[in-house]
């Protein structure tokens, strides 16, 4: 992967010429591109002065995202409509995830600063990799990630707040 003075890299796939390419889902697109994404959001992570404070190993500040994308690549799969909360997938990821930030000393606000790097990096994704793309799905598939994001934050949060003694949620 070829790397920008961010640390980001340019694309995560590079097809076989040799292969006929077709257009893919969103979802297919991610799943494929996973290990990058986890890659890029450290690196945009490490840029948030606010995270960058909490001392710890680059495989404890990523062990949540494995799985949370697996997680968002499901959705997309479900073809779910997004904000209806029925739809809302439970996130034993995202619920461990806050638990876990809460015991490294993460605050509420660096929470939702993982969560926007993680869109970020998602969508930057998607575009670097727009010509595989099934253009005829892209925008209800951004709709269904931003949905599917934010539904996990909120399963974090609720799961961090929990995390906190009776008397300082109160």
């Amino acid at each position: 992967m070829t790397q920008t003075k961010t640390g980001v890299s340019e694309k995560c796939y590079v097809p076989d010429p040799t292969q006929k390419v077709g257009k893919e889902p969103v979802g297919v697109v991610l799943n494929r591109c996973k290990p990058a994404i986890v890659e890029d959001w450290l690196s945009r992570a490490k840029l948030i002065p606010e995270l960058a404070r909490v001392n710890l190993p680059d495989n404890e500040r990523t062990e949540h995202l494995s799985k949370i994308l697996d997680e968002i690549v499901a959705r997309l799969s479900k073809n779910l409509p997004s904000f209806r909360e029925e739809n809302a997938l439970i996130s034993d990821a995202a619920a461990n995830h806050g638990k876990a930030r809460k015991l490294q000393g993460y605050t509420a606000a660096m929470l939702v600063h993982e969560s926007r790097v993680l869109q970020v990096t998602l969508f930057e994704t998607l575009s670097k990799n727009k010509g595989d793309l099934d253009f005829n799905l892209v925008m209800t598939d951004i709709m269904r990630i931003a949905d599917e994001v934010d539904s996990q934050l909120a399963q974090s949060m609720e799961s961090f707040m929990a995390s906190m003694p009776n008397e300082a949620v109160a």
